[in-house]
């Protein structure tokens, strides 16, 4: 007689089951590795310091997006004359 095998996809664990009965026939939990405080607190640390990285990097792109923008808005007070021809009123979107 076969057994159904059947995996858990959130435990990893395996259960047989008897297709005549439905009653399970066997159960085998997944091995997981046990992870040391010491070996948690590091990876804790070093994606702790990415993340910092990132956010850091991040604050600067808007630093320096802020500076562009607000140089294309005084280029563009200062000179209206430059950039008449690129604004289209929607009404006139025929």
């Amino acid at each position: 007689m076969s057994f159904f095998e059947i995996k858990c996809p959130m435990c990893k664990g395996t259960i047989w089951v008897n297709p005549s009965t439905g009653k399970i026939a066997d159960h085998k939990s997944a091995d997981h590795k046990k992870i040391d405080l010491d070996d948690f607190l590091k990876s804790q640390k070093d994606r702790g310091s990415k993340l910092e990285q990132q956010f850091i990097k991040a604050k600067e792109e808007q630093q320096k997006r802020k500076v562009e923008m607000n140089e294309k808005f005084k280029r563009t007070k200062e000179h209206p004359e430059e950039f008449q021809g690129d604004y289209q009123s929607p009404f006139q979107w025929d």
